[in-house]
């Protein structure tokens, strides 16, 4: 028996994956939104929530890309692929140091050069077709909560 969640969307995503997703998309949204209409008080607390959770997903992109590269017995023979795949950390490890309004710059240029990687490699067949539909709706997502940030700090 097969349910809705086991047939791809009309895009090819797989539905689980596409939910999962955009459920990971709450805590970029929800602090983002929050530092516009909570008390000042907080917008410490929620600038760092949202540091915190853009760093969090960078190594997570990261961690997807040192998998892919781990199944390729070329991109293994020279350190390039795997030393790529751990500079997602770093990048939001020094978001998460500098914090406020430069931290969310770098982010956001993590984000999109992750963005851009990804897409080359679903375009290469180094990562499903799917997933690089996938991470445009998720990239948005993310930038654009982060901008909506940037402008609230403004």
């Amino acid at each position: 028996m097969t349910s809705e969640l086991d047939r791809p969307t009309r895009h090819g995503i797989p539905p689980v994956a596409l939910y999962l997703g955009l459920g990971g998309l709450i805590p970029f949204v929800l602090p983002a939104l929050s530092l516009w209409l909570a008390s000042p008080a907080w917008s410490d607390r929620l600038m760092f929530a949202l540091l915190a959770y853009g760093a969090v997903i960078l190594s997570f992109l990261g961690g997807v890309r040192w998998g892919a590269v781990l199944r390729d017995d070329r991109a293994l023979a020279t350190p390039g692929p795997l030393a790529w795949s751990v500079t997602p950390s770093i990048v939001g490890w020094l978001a998460l140091l500098l914090g406020g309004l430069a931290g969310l710059i770098l982010l956001i240029v993590g984000l999109a050069g992750q963005y851009l990687l990804d897409r080359v490699a679903a375009g290469n067949d180094a990562l499903p077709r799917w997933y690089g539909r996938l991470r445009t709706v998720l990239s948005t997502g993310a930038i654009t909560s982060l901008l909506i940030a940037i402008v609230s700090y403004a």
